[in-house]
C-alpha cells in the first residue's frame, strides 16, 4: 500500500512522461495564423473572452481588467495633486494614508512596476475622494451647528 509521494508542485518533469503544464508557445505554434472565426460563429462556445487555462487546483484564472493604467499604453496618474488637496480636509488619517499611496506609485513607476503604480494610484485616488467629502460633511456639520447655537440666541 505504497503510494507513489510527488512534490506538491504544480510542475512536473518532463523526464516522468508528464507534459509540462505551460501555456507558452512552441516553435511550430509561433509561426501558425491566429484563427480567423470568432467564439460567436461557433456553435456552443464560450463567451468571448473567456480564457481556458487550467491551473494545478483546477480552477481557472479570473480575468482581470486593470483600469489603471490607459489603454494606449500611456503612465498610470498618481493623484499626487488630489492628495496634497486632500491634506487640507479635516479627516486626517485618511489624507495622510493617501498622500503616502500616491507618492508610493510615484515611485513605483519610476521602478517600472506599472501595474503596482496604477492600483496604488486607484487607491490614492478613492482615499483622496473619501476624505475630501468626508471632510466636507464635517465641516458642514460643524457649520450647522455652529449657526443652529447662534440663532438660538
Amino acid at each position: 500500500m505504497e503510494e507513489s509521494q510527488q512534490p506538491i508542485s504544480c510542475r512536473q518533469s518532463p523526464e516522468a512522461g508528464h507534459t509540462p503544464l505551460t501555456q507558452q508557445p512552441t516553435g511550430t505554434e509561433l509561426q501558425q495564423a491566429p484563427p480567423t472565426s470568432t467564439p460567436e460563429e461557433e456553435e456552443g462556445a464560450e463567451p468571448r473572452g473567456v480564457d481556458h487555462l487550467e491551473t494545478c487546483n483546477g480552477v481557472g484564472p479570473v480575468r482581470a481588467d486593470v483600469g489603471g493604467s490607459a489603454p494606449d499604453g500611456s503612465k498610470p496618474r498618481d493623484f499626487l495633486a488630489l492628495a496634497i488637496l486632500s491634506c487640507f480636509c479635516p479627516l486626517w488619517p485618511i489624507n495622510v494614508v493617501a498622500l503616502i499611496f500616491s507618492v508610493m506609485s510615484r515611485n513605483s513607476l519610476q521602478q517600472g512596476d506599472v501595474d503596482g503604480a496604477a492600483r496604488l494610484g486607484r487607491n490614492a485616488l478613492v482615499l483622496s475622494v473619501v476624505s475630501i467629502l468626508g471632510g466636507g460633511a464635517i465641516i458642514a456639520a460643524a457649520c450647522a451647528l455652529n449657526w443652529g447655537g447662534i440663532l438660538k440666541t
